[in-house]
């Protein structure tokens, strides 16, 4: 009894939610499964904006254009001198502030090319070139040692500067964007190029290590980027007390290993990468301006998981679940606008998604789940067992044992029947709803509402007998059996399990369908819909988990929830998943919010998408074989998750027009 005790107090769910909320947040800051969510958090800052650049830089790229302009070749040796000595006489004469070159001049060439650029560089008010690094390894007894050290241009060049040089190099992380100051922590033993092009700019830069984060300034920066021809050919003066940055930019734009070429955030959602010269150019303007990035000390970090998952774990078990729900949601956007405008007001960062990612859905789940524990009583041993936890008693069906699947309402079982048939039954159970009897009932109506017509329609699963109310407090219904995921399961019926919409999805590659199958799929459950809507009836949880394939046809099935349709001015009962409802004022339970979940399920098999995201693409689809079936079938999906209801389609059968529609231009396309 004194576990009893213990579960009854008030504080035992506020501690024990608070515990895991606080567990969930600092396994996630301080282990490796939690390095994405750090990761991501550092991303998605620059997905809401960046900071201005309020210094004149311009960048002068080798570009394929300038390749293809003065007939050079990507190929080392790559790019004529003497191109470069025209470029700094020009730089030189309109007054320019500083010159970096991002371009390795390693050995000698042609000695008038090379006498022309030495004297080039001499002209400039401040010029910093390009090293590289090498490493090399030397051998003693019983130990191998290796070392670092910087490759310099070749002497002349070099001298001509003054010795004005940094390495240029760049370290990506294991998932290959670039994210921090090279070296980490910066500085190192030997200055970067940024750190040298800043030291002569002015900066004053402390020589203490440390961490060093890049910020940065957009998609393609927020400076002035000419191709090198165009650069030769612009006004005089035009360079005056600019900062040049002269380097090459990437054959192309996909992250596919070029040399010189980087990931960056922003390649999360665009799909396209950054040259290393641009990325210099970032690094140089946070030295400059001080606005590189840091995370705070390690033990503030920790306070505020701490802090954040004792408020979220120990205040939402408290509230009911729709209010917990609306908190959460807040609580995440809160987390997120105000972490936002932190790291851009400000010179640091912090790692917000582990709280609005990992510490609010966990301490979320602990609500929900802890109002399944109750205060267990002692029975006499006499006392027969809850239903819930037996087999149901099913006079003609062979039942097999254990259930192929279980819900928070009750359990599915394979059975046979009484001339052989293979079909699936499923219990519900009056007593895991506990006190509150009207899920249960809700369940039964459902029902009742949905076998008259479940053979009327081919996209229904068939609902083929549902017994009374039990006096044990339950009821089943059998119905017809989906199709397995692996053939040959009759052999051994305890290793069948259904072919729904989430598992072939989750068998597709990204886990996405190609558009047209996306069609195919969805055009008899719209049918569907359509027929029940013209029932009065409304099925209320259409997700991909509840559309299942019977001999390859997709069904509408769990059909629990199937109710008569309310009118829309009636306080209806929030049932249903997130993600796949309207979102809020808009009620459920209408033929209106059936047509969202189907465009939200569309969304998904389409894109490999989570709900959340809707309606954020990915740019591969755009670039993918089936573009021009994704597009319109894109159309579909906007219209039918209108969040306005007005705006969405006006019923079922509309939305089976758009995609008969679209299924005949796929096909017509295919053909041609």
């Amino acid at each position: 009894m004194k576990l009893n005790a213990i579960i009854q107090h008030k504080f035992f769910k506020p501690a024990v939610g608070a515990g895991l909320a606080i567990l969930c947040g600092l396994v996630l800051w301080d282990s490796p499964l939690g390095e994405r969510w750090a990761n991501a958090s550092y991303d998605y800052i620059f997905r809401f904006g960046a900071r201005p650049v309020t210094n004149q830089v311009a960048l002068i790229l080798m570009d394929n254009d300038a390749y293809a302009h003065y007939r050079q070749v990507r190929e080392p040796p790559s790019w004529n001198r003497a191109l470069h000595a025209e470029l700094l006489k020009k730089l030189a004469d309109d007054g320019c502030a500083l010159v970096i070159l991002d371009t390795f001049f390693r050995a000698p060439r042609e000695p008038d090319s090379d006498l022309a650029l030495a004297a080039a560089l001499r002209r400039q008010r401040g010029v910093v070139l390009m090293a590289k690094q090498t490493e090399s390894e030397h051998q003693k007894p019983e130990q191998k040692l290796e070392s670092v050290a910087p490759l310099l241009p070749e002497e002349n060049l070099l001298a001509a500067t003054g010795t004005n040089w940094g390495v240029a190099w760049l370290d990506d992380d294991l998932d290959g964007i670039v994210r921090r100051h090279w070296p980490f922590p910066s500085p190192g033993p030997h200055p970067s190029l940024p750190w040298a092009a800043a030291t002569m700019a002015g900066a004053r830069l402390s020589e203490a290590p440390r961490e060093r984060w890049l910020r940065y300034y957009g998609e393609r920066g927020q400076w002035t980027s000419l191709s090198y021809h165009f650069a030769m050919g612009q006004a005089t003066n035009y360079f005056r007390d600019k900062i040049v940055f002269i380097g090459s930019k990437p054959e192309s734009s996909s992250p596919d290993g070029e040399e010189d070429e980087f990931s960056t955030p922003y390649t999360r959602w665009t799909g396209e990468s950054m040259g290393g010269v641009e990325i210099q150019a970032a690094a140089f303007l946070n030295l400059l301006n001080d606005e590189w990035l840091r995370r705070p000390a390690g033990w503030v970090e920790a306070l505020i998981f701490i802090v954040a998952g004792a408020l979220s774990g120990a205040c939402l078990c408290r509230l009911r679940p729709l209010l917990a729900i609306g908190i959460a949601i807040g609580a995440s956007l809160a987390v997120t606008l105000a972490t936002v405008s932190w790291s851009y007001g400000t010179n640091y960062w912090f790692p917000w998604l582990v709280i609005a990612g990992g510490q609010v859905p966990c301490a979320l789940a602990w609500a929900f789940a802890s109002g399944w524990i109750r205060p267990y009583k002692t029975i006499p041993v006499t006392e027969v067992l809850a239903p819930s936890r037996i087999l149901p008693d099913a006079p003609d069906y062979q039942v097999i044992d254990p259930p192929f699947g279980q819900g928070a309402y009750g359990r599915v079982w394979l059975v046979r029947n009484a001339v052989g048939q293979w079909q699936a039954l499923k219990a519900v159970y009056q007593d895991l709803f506990g006190e509150n009897t009207a899920p249960f009932e809700r369940e039964l109506r459902g029902i009742e509402h949905y076998k008259p017509v479940s053979d009327k329609h081919p996209g229904l699963l068939r609902v083929d007998f549902v017994s009374r109310k039990k006096p044990e407090g339950y009821f089943y219904y059998v119905m017809e059996l989906g199709d397995a995921q692996t053939p040959g399961w009759e052999e051994n019926p305890l290793t069948y399990r259904p072919r729904d919409l989430a598992s072939v999805r989750a068998q597709a590659e990204r886990g996405r369908l190609p558009a047209q199958e996306c069609v195919h799929i969805a055009l008899p459950l719209a049918e569907a819909l359509d027929f029940l809507h013209r029932q009065d009836l409304t099925h209320r949880d259409i997700k991909p988990q509840n559309i299942v394939f019977v001999n390859g046809r997709p069904k509408l099935a769990d059909v629990g929830l199937v109710a008569d349709v309310q009118p829309s001015d009636r306080e209806s009962t929030y049932v249903g998943t997130p993600g796949y409802m309207p979102p809020l004022p808009e009620p459920p339970g209408t033929p209106q919010a059936d047509i969202y979940g189907l465009g939200m399920v569309l969304y998904v098999i389409s894109t490999g998408r989570d709900p959340v995201l809707f309606p954020e693409l990915s740019a591969t689809l755009v670039d993918a074989s089936d573009s021009a079936d994704f597009i319109r079938l894109n159309a579909i999906i906007l219209k039918a998750c209108q969040p306005d209801r007005a705006q969405r389609y006006a019923s079922a059968a509309e939305m089976v027009e758009a995609l008969r529609n679209a299924k005949e231009l796929m096909s017509g396309a295919r053909s041609a």
